[in-house]
């Protein structure tokens, strides 16, 4: 029999107890799950309804002190705490060029929160005024991001689609978390 080294052996361990979970549970490996096994987050910037699939937050957090970081872009305040790690900020409003987090602060609205997003192994604080709910969306409606693409808006390469709240018939404009944790 072949020696295995620990990471195989860890790789060995991961794989049955999927294959277990699936067989005794009914559950899906984490990787074979798609977006509409989950939730979505629904939170408001400026009035505006955003979503992000709750696949992508690790958690919902008031914001700590943020540090702030010479030179860098207007949309990324600082720096934070979170969890025992130093993650650096991304600001809604001020990406989006609704004004910004740190100026309206003075304010002091106990409703903005900071969601800590992850894609691959990069963790981002994102700032936003305040969650909605945590819902199931199935409502996509196809082509209006294309469209707003076309006509050259800046927030559009932000968001991946829009979809329409089931209870409210409202519209969401839908996240694209890769892209925000690319900037």
């Amino acid at each position: 029999m072949k020696d295995l080294s620990a990471a195989d052996l860890e790789q060995l361990r991961n794989e049955l107890k999927a294959e277990l979970r699936k067989e005794l549970l009914g559950e899906e490996p984490e990787e074979e799950r798609s977006e509409k096994d989950y939730p979505w987050i629904v939170f408001a910037v400026d009035g505006t309804e955003y979503g992000i699939n709750s696949k992508n937050v690790l958690s919902i957090e008031i914001i700590g002190e943020i540090t702030p970081i010479v030179d860098a872009a207007h949309h990324c305040p600082g720096i934070t705490q979170s969890r025992g790690d130093m993650i650096d900020l991304l600001d809604l409003r001020a990406l989006f060029g609704l004004g910004d987090y740190v100026s309206a602060k003075a304010e002091d609205d106990d409703r903005v929160m900071m969601m800590v997003i992850e894609t691959g192994d990069k963790k981002r604080g994102v700032i936003v005024d305040e969650i909605v709910s945590v819902e199931y969306i199935t409502n996509f409606i196809e082509g209006v991001v294309n469209e707003t693409a076309a006509a050259g808006s800046v927030t559009s390469q932000y968001i991946r689609e829009v979809a329409t709240r089931e209870k409210l018939d409202s519209p969401v404009l839908i996240l694209n978390p890769i892209a925000l944790n690319s900037l």
